[in-house]
Parts: structure tokens; sequence; C-alpha cells
């Protein structure tokens, strides 16, 4: 999908019974890696609607958030402002833009791109870190399309923890593994109602 059509799906959502096209706050696994880690400078990247980058500067992170949807930083500025935190919110293509200054910490979380392109980003996004700082990868496991959990359906775009793994390096690996995730309780979107998702999740340090 290219941005006007997810500038599309943002819209409906809005316009839908629940406004919003994902949950309000990120996933638990995320809250529970970066509590204990002392704030500094974030990038959110593929922020869609602000989740991520929302939680984050209600915790004294410093926040970029970037996204290609226009419609997907309209929403995650509203929601910013409701929630009384700021955020610098861009507009712009994860897989070209180029930062100014590194990030004590960069977070993506289910972005799906193919494999050749996915190593790349992935990789840049290493160099974008200062030293001792974090990154942490989220997204839909290969094996979720066995249990029917939400998520792309095409194998080549979702991630393995040995592909994680071998993009970053394994001397930088602080945690690289498949985790299940109970959809009624950690759900990834309104209507994620019950069941059980796979996801891969990273954790790795510059």
């Amino acid at each position: 999908m290219d941005a006007h059509e997810w500038d599309d799906r943002y819209r409906q959502a809005r316009e839908g019974h629940d406004a919003r096209l994902w949950s309000a706050v990120p996933a638990q696994l995320v809250q529970d890696t970066v509590a204990p880690w002392q704030p500094g400078r974030a990038l959110d990247l593929a922020t869609g609607d602000g989740r991520n980058a929302i939680w984050l500067a209600g915790r004294g992170w410093q926040v970029t958030g970037l996204d290609f949807s226009a419609e997907a930083i309209a929403q995650a500025g509203e929601h910013a402002r409701a929630a009384g935190v700021h955020v610098d919110w861009l507009v712009a293509d994860a897989t070209t833009w180029q930062p100014e200054g590194r990030f004590d910490l960069v977070t993506v979380m289910y972005l799906h791109l193919p494999e050749v392109l996915f190593r790349t980003l992935l990789a840049r996004m290493l160099g974008w870190l200062t030293p001792g700082g974090h990154l942490l990868v989220l997204g839909h496991d290969r094996a979720n399309i066995g249990v029917g959990g939400p998520g792309p359906g095409n194998p080549d775009i979702l991630y393995t923890p040995e592909l994680l793994s071998s993009i970053v390096g394994p001397e930088r690996v602080l945690r690289c593994e498949t985790v299940s995730r109970d959809l009624a309780t950690d759900p990834e979107s309104p209507a994620d109602t019950g069941g059980v998702a796979l996801d891969t999740v990273l954790v790795a340090r510059a």
C-alpha cells in the first residue's frame, strides 16, 4: 500500500465506530521494555497515528514521530494535543529519510517491507543510534499466519528472529525471539477482540 492508500485507511477509521485505526497505547511488550530506560532523544519510525510516540513523550522522552501518511500524522497530532504532550511530527518516507543527529532510542512497530528494502532500512537505523542507544523492533512473525492472527498474509514481508538477528548482528542483540500476544488484553487495533498473535521482537544495542 502506498501513502495515499494509507491516508484512505486512516480517514475511514476516523469516520468509523472506533475513530482510530490502531490501539491508543503501545503493545505491552514495548511498555515493559522501555519503561526502565532513562529518557533521552527518541525516534518512532512509521509512527502511524502516534501511539508509541505519544506514550514515550508522556514519559519524558524527546520524540520525533515519522510516517509517510499525512493523514496519520494529522491524527497523531490531534491525539498528542489531547494527551497534553509534545512530539515533533514529520511526513516522510522511512526508506529514504535522513535524520539530523542521533537518537538514544529508535522504535519501529509493524513496518513490513520486502526483505531487501527492510534489511537496508534496519541497518541504517543502527547508524542513527547514539553509543549505547537502543533499537526496538516489533512486527508480525511469519508463524502468525498459521495461528490466524491479524496482519499481512504474505510471508515474504513478515519477520523471523533469524532474519532480524542476521541484519543487526548477533553481537548487538539483547533480545530476539517470537512472542505470543493475547489480542483480548493487548490488541493492535480496536478490531482485535480475542485470539492470539505471534510477533517477532528485537532489542538491540548500538
